[in-house]
């Protein structure tokens, strides 16, 4: 597992890229983490551990993991389909 992989964690499904991977001493627990920068605003971080930048995304971006939780891969972004050509779909 190395920084810039794309990775998802496997509860939820959430995905993103790996932006770092270690030691977080702010964070409970020894051993390393991962920081993950995720696609979509479901994170609790913004790359910080209690005030210590480690890696740089939007509030509610980032997210702290353990490396058992997550799969590294081809995980794209996933794709949403707007097209308004359908309206019966709208309320």
């Amino acid at each position: 597992m190395e920084v810039g992989m794309r990775c998802e964690v496997t509860t939820g499904g959430r995905r993103g890229e790996v932006c770092f991977v270690g030691e977080v001493p702010e964070l409970s627990g020894a051993g390393h983490w991962v920081g993950v920068r995720f696609d979509e605003p479901v994170g609790k971080s913004n790359g910080t551990a209690k005030g210590k930048r480690y890696f740089e995304c939007n509030e509610h971006h980032g997210g702290w993991v353990r490396g058992f939780k997550l799969q590294v891969g081809d995980f794209p972004e996933r794709e949403f389909n707007f097209d308004d050509s359908d309206d019966e779909d709208e309320i």
